[in-house]
Order: structure tokens, then sequence, then C-alpha cells
């Protein structure tokens, strides 16, 4: 099972609740966080991969929080010329 590579994006009510850790307790999710910023206003965005049969319901209960959940369709190719690593093509 290949897995799904998505970004998520929500403000500060849910910025202080455990959403990572409710996907794996509670839908036996595989998640690797690939890159996570909270802004000082507590607005966020991550990137994630996920794995497991129950990923749409996981997906799903992020949704009903109110985090917006897209799917991450392509690869981010990076240009080695003038990339100086800032890290915003991942953010």
């Amino acid at each position: 099972m290949s897995p799904k590579r998505i970004v998520l994006r929500f403000g500060t009510d849910i910025s202080v609740k455990p959403i990572v850790y409710r996907l794996v307790k509670d839908y036996d999710l595989v998640v690797n966080i690939v890159k996570a910023d909270v802004n000082p206003q507590k607005e966020g965005t991550m990137i994630l991969e996920v794995i497991g049969d129950q990923s749409e319901a996981g997906l799903n209960y992020l949704r009903n929080l109110g985090v917006s959940v897209q799917a991450l369709n392509q690869e981010i190719i990076r240009n080695e010329e003038k990339c100086v690593m800032c890290g915003a093509c991942t953010g």
C-alpha cells in the first residue's frame, strides 16, 4: 500500500489538539510528518504521508474538525541552481 501525501491547513483552535495522535490511535494509521509549521498566531500547515486501511475515515475526521485537507498529487521538484534550501517549496 503506497502512502497518501496530503497537505493540512488549520487554525488556532486545531493547533492545540493532538490530531496526529488521533490518526494513529483511533484509525490505526502510519503517519510520516514530512514538514510542519505553526506560525506565531498558532495557524499551521503540515505535509503528511498517511498509510492505512482507514485513511479516508481519518481524513474525514480531520475535515469534520475544520482542517483543510488537500492531496499532494505531484512530486516536489527542486531547482538545484536556484535553491537556497529555505523550505518554502515543501510548505
